[in-house]
């Protein structure tokens, strides 16, 4: 028996063995786990116990992410995310100065309504009237700061509560604001939380404007970021994954706090949002103190859900007629980088609850398995490649399938070309539809991906999936995603790589390295 079984297997006796002790040896399914409540106004509450210690893993997810945008605001989920950490009507400033605060950031966004005119001009742009007006805007800051803002309170006040792992993050179809807290502490956090979702004010909105261009032009400095940007852009060329969550550059440069306030309006609300408390929880002290808070909130309308979709073939087949033939349309992006040669392959595949996603899911870890035919060639046996890597997403809407290898370069030179590199990774592609996986290396990916289900459920981390599964789809299809996972078949896999690896699915990118 290898290391790696030996892993596996210690990981899965473990998270069975905590499983067990847990239920008092009885199986614990997750559905048994997880109690659920809403409130009147759509707010879902998520609650998990983990007893162990007097802790409770705090997550709010809001179902919105960059496709929920649109050209124009392209990265506001992103800059929206920061600005939640910028204060509400009583926090985030000194006592006593509501009212000049106010006045400060209505004669801020008076000025910059007059830059925003006087930038748009395609001709006859006055520069000295744009200086001038930029002063007063970053006099204006500067007394704002020192007069009335009290930086980082919302932080400062989970700290001083012992929180630990404060932070949020912004993704394409979510955005979460998460804490780990002393259970004691857990009516200041819902307080703090139903604040920031009713009564953010965006202070310093463009001075953070311009930290969020400077986050862009750090991306930009990274290797290969603008061919992986164009790649992403070609492979979802109607879809909203077209942009990436930091947006485009001329969209966050210019983005106003009023499109904010109302991209706010539209998506950061109960019935839109989802509640996930792991830990020392006790549903009957939490939901009346969730209630207290949240429960005043009210929702009006519902959030607007994405409608474009991306039409690769499937989608032809599926909105005109199965025997339908789509038009052939294969596209590809070359480019180069200062950064590693290496070719990518995508194709289009079905979002996160379709039948067909386990297959591919499973498919991807076979073929990118380091005791696979796919690395074992490239990588060890012909040394073509550093890298080969195959994986498929979970998305809400459009989802991607991913094969890459990087090419292997001795003294600045590649050892085989990239268009070689190419042809054997279409190979592998082929030889899934036509050849059914070794039975004992699928067996060792299930027994993986068994170890890292049940690992998932052990912890508070089963937090952060409920809240990623419940946004995108629903929280229960993590058990029925992981059991269609363990049932997935050879033939399976092969029906799968026939559907979605044909060459007009999606885009070829061949990156080679600038000289």
């Amino acid at each position: 028996m290898n290391v790696r079984r030996l892993v596996c297997l210690a990981a899965v006796l473990f998270a069975v063995g905590w499983l067990s002790v847990a239920t008092g040896g009885q199986e614990m399914t997750l559905s048994s786990q997880v109690i659920e409540r809403t409130l009147p106004n759509g707010l879902k509450v998520l609650m998990v116990r983990r007893p162990e210690a007097p802790l409770i893993r705090c997550i709010l997810a809001y179902r919105v992410g960059s496709v929920n945008e649109r050209p124009g605001i392209t990265g506001i989920s992103h800059f929206h995310e920061h600005m939640m950490f910028k204060g509400t009507r009583s926090m985030g400033i000194k006592a006593g100065t509501l009212a000049k605060d106010d006045e400060y950031n209505r004669q801020i966004d008076a000025l910059m309504d007059k830059v925003a005119e006087e930038e748009s001009r395609v001709k006859g742009r006055d520069d000295a009237k744009l200086a001038s007006l930029k002063k007063q805007v970053s006099e204006l800051i500067d007394k704002e700061k020192k007069e009335t803002i009290v930086s980082e309170e919302i932080w400062g006040a989970y700290q001083e509560a012992g929180g630990t792992g404060i932070n949020a993050s912004t993704g394409q179809e979510m955005t979460q604001y998460y804490v780990t807290l002393p259970k004691n502490a857990i009516e200041l956090y819902l307080a703090l939380e139903a604040d920031r979702m009713v009564n953010p004010v965006f202070r310093e909105f463009y001075s953070e404007r311009d930290v969020i261009t400077e986050e862009r032009r750090q991306s930009e400095n990274g290797a290969g970021f603008f061919f992986q940007e164009q790649l992403n852009a070609t492979f979802y060329a109607a879809s909203p994954y077209h942009w990436g969550v930091v947006g485009w550059m001329s969209d966050i440069s210019r983005v106003t706090k009023q499109e904010m306030i109302e991209y706010r309006e539209k998506f950061y609300r109960p019935d839109n949002a989802t509640l996930v408390l792991a830990g020392d929880v006790d549903p009957a002290k939490i939901m009346p103190l969730v209630t207290k808070y949240f429960g005043p909130i009210k929702s009006k309308g519902k959030s607007p859900r994405v409608r474009t979709e991306e039409p690769s073939p499937e989608y032809y087949k599926r909105t005109i007629s199965p025997n339908f033939k789509p038009p052939y349309i294969e596209k590809r992006v070359l480019g180069r980088a200062a950064a590693n040669p290496t070719v990518t392959i995508m194709f289009h595949t079905p979002p996160v609850w379709h039948d067909d996603l386990p297959a591919l899911f499973m498919l991807g870890r076979v073929m990118s398995a380091r005791t696979g035919k796919m690395y074992m060639d490239l990588v060890e046996k012909q040394q073509h490649a550093t890298s080969v890597n195959a994986s498929a997403s979970n998305s809400m809407y459009d989802g991607a399938f991913r094969v890459s290898a990087t090419g292997r370069e001795v003294q600045g030179a590649l050892t085989v070309p990239l268009d070689q590199i190419e042809k054997e990774l279409w190979s592998y592609l082929e030889n899934a539809k036509a050849t059914p996986a070794d039975a004992q290396l699928l067996q060792r990916i299930k027994n993986s991906v068994e170890a890292q289900y049940l690992q998932g459920l052990a912890g508070t981390g089963i937090a952060g999936s409920l809240a990623s599964m419940e946004v995108a789809y629903r929280w229960q299809h993590l058990e029925d995603q992981f059991k269609a996972r363990m049932a997935v078949t050879p033939d399976d896999m092969m029906r799968v790589a026939k559907t979605y690896f044909t060459r007009d699915n999606g885009v070829t990118g061949v990156m080679e390295r600038e000289k």
